[in-house]
């Protein structure tokens, strides 16, 4: 617990730094600094391990309650039993799932519902370690068997035996492998909708955007219109309202331009009702939609430097710009309403072929030089996006590796359990003829089974996980689509994790096998 506390303090002056970072980078400069060391850190962190430990060890303490002493004597032969609790327990966790069901059903109530149901769903599936194991066996001693010999049988054997604690250091490999493929494919569909995203609807050939207070002139807007070969001029401008008491925002842009060059994504309507937009109508983002019930063909009524008026919805368009909300209108009907001729940023649309198309990209280039602006081509400017991205979720990936440590520990700490409760019994296999190969294999092949189980149970955990983050939790957080991308990475990551995990949580019993003699351990007898 001491550790902890030290460990815990650093760790939070590191993810202090990279959320800094990450606010720094999408809203404004902020240089944060993790709270100064105090002794209520470290008695905080001994009150929550203690309290930890001791409900931890209640289930032990009633079981002790009625456990016979002559049971305990037998040792392991006192866990025969496990099968039909562990039937019992899946039964448990079988309730768990049915629970978790109506939790997301409920998760339009607000978003902890659907976090309740999360957490519901993954202590659920841990309750199905017993019995995945049980089911796993008799398949994996065959496995074992052709690799490993009869030592590959009996430690599969013995995984099976000890089901009350295997099963326990299954369930929390299991969690955190499937905590890693659960984010991993979250963050991978993330952003190959975010990738989606950007190539339907920031196409434009060179943008050129405001420098600190400095907006780009409309002077310079003017000079670019005149020269011959751009095919259009997108006119950006993006302001923060009040709409119903919550914060959205308002983006003009050139209707006709979109129209033409722009693929946007559409939850409802079309390209058709571009027609509609440069009529005067508006088109909303779908966190907008979402957040204020909003649907196409709805009226919508805003406050607007010539009072309220009142706009009709002629489509709901798929977007990631913003969590808040976005309402899209045609640059003239902002002028109208607003008054405002700031422009934010220029989007450069070129004709695809045209022969000229690098000499007029140069020419914006130089023109923005002059004005001091900078700009940026279309793969640069998705590059940039795409950076915010992962610094967006870097915290996220930290995460993933913190549960993989703990889950490590774990499942490390149930083997060297086991083999300090069965060092007679390797006593024993050394006196009936077995060689110091044959029980290090033995000891090996317990780790791998142990591993290979929570593995295959990870992949299908996992990626439901995943699909509960992005269909309930991302949907109710933020209030848009992300679209599922399967992708083989975080499961082969996953995959070499649960291996290298295995093998090194192995090591220390491996090592205690060859280092003693078969009279040491079977002294007691």
């Amino acid at each position: 617990m001491l550790s902890g506390g030290v460990l815990g303090y650093l760790l939070s002056k590191l993810l202090v730094q990279i959320v800094g970072n990450t606010i720094s980078t999408l809203y404004f400069f902020l240089r944060p600094s993790a709270l100064p060391w105090s002794f209520w850190n470290l008695a905080g962190g001994i009150f929550l391990g203690c309290t930890a430990s001791i409900v931890g060890c209640l289930p032990s303490l009633l079981e002790l309650r009625r456990v016979q002493p002559v049971h305990v004597l037998r040792g392991r032969t006192a866990t025969r039993g496990a099968s039909k609790r562990m039937k019992t327990i899946a039964l448990s966790g079988a309730f768990c799932m049915a629970l978790a069901l109506i939790l997301f059903g409920l998760s339009f109530l607000h978003v902890y519902v659907g976090f309740a149901g999360a957490f519901t769903f993954l202590l659920g599936a841990s309750l199905f370690a017993g019995f995945a194991i049980i089911l796993a066996v008799p398949g994996m001693k065959r496995l074992f068997s052709l690799g490993m010999g009869l030592s590959g049988r009996i430690a599969i054997g013995n995984i099976r035996e000890n089901l009350g604690r295997t099963s326990v250091a299954v369930a929390a490999f299991m969690i955190a492998l499937s905590m890693s493929i659960g984010l991993g494919v979250m963050i991978e569909s993330f952003r190959q909708s975010l990738l989606w995203w950007m190539n339907s609807q920031l196409r434009g050939d060179l943008y050129i955007y405001t420098k600190a207070d400095v907006n780009v002139p409309e002077e310079l807007y003017e000079e670019l219109k005149r020269i011959p070969g751009i095919g259009g001029i997108d006119v950006f401008r993006n302001v923060s309202i009040t709409f119903r008491g919550k914060p959205a925002s308002i983006t003009s842009i050139d209707a006709s331009v979109l129209q033409r060059y722009g693929r946007f994504g559409w939850l409802e309507g079309g390209d058709d009702d571009w027609e509609q937009v440069k009529r005067g109508d508006v088109i909303i983002s779908e966190s907008f939609s979402r957040r204020f019930g909003v649907r196409k063909g709805g009226r919508i009524t805003i406050e607007t430097v010539r009072g309220p008026a009142e706009l009709l919805v002629a489509a709901v368009y798929y977007d990631y710009a913003s969590e808040h909300g976005v309402l899209m209108m045609d640059r003239s009907l902002y002028l109208k309403l607003f008054r405002d001729r700031t422009i934010n940023s220029l989007g450069i649309f070129i004709d695809e072929g045209n022969p000229h198309r690098a000499g007029i990209i140069e020419d914006v280039k130089h023109r923005a030089r002059a004005f001091g602006l900078p700009f940026a081509t279309r793969e640069e400017f998705h590059g940039r996006i795409l950076d915010i991205f992962d610094s967006t979720f870097a915290v996220t990936r930290s995460m993933r590796v913190l549960a993989l440590i703990v889950a490590f520990f774990g499942i490390a700490g149930a083997l060297m359990t086991l083999f300090v409760e069965r060092q007679k019994e390797f006593g024993v296999y050394r006196a009936l003829g077995f060689t110091l190969g044959d029980v290090a294999r033995m000891t090996v092949a317990e780790s791998l089974g142990l591993g290979l189980i929570s593995f295959f149970m990870s992949t299908v955990v996992g990626t439901v996980f995943a699909l509960i983050l992005i269909k309930v939790i991302n949907l109710q957080s933020f209030n848009w689509t992300i679209f599922y991308h399967f992708t083989t990475r975080p499961y082969l990551v996953t995959a070499l994790t649960a291996l290298a995990a295995s093998v090194a949580a192995c090591a220390y019993p491996v090592w205690s096998v060859v280092r003693k003699y078969p009279v040491m351990q079977i002294r007691e007898e």
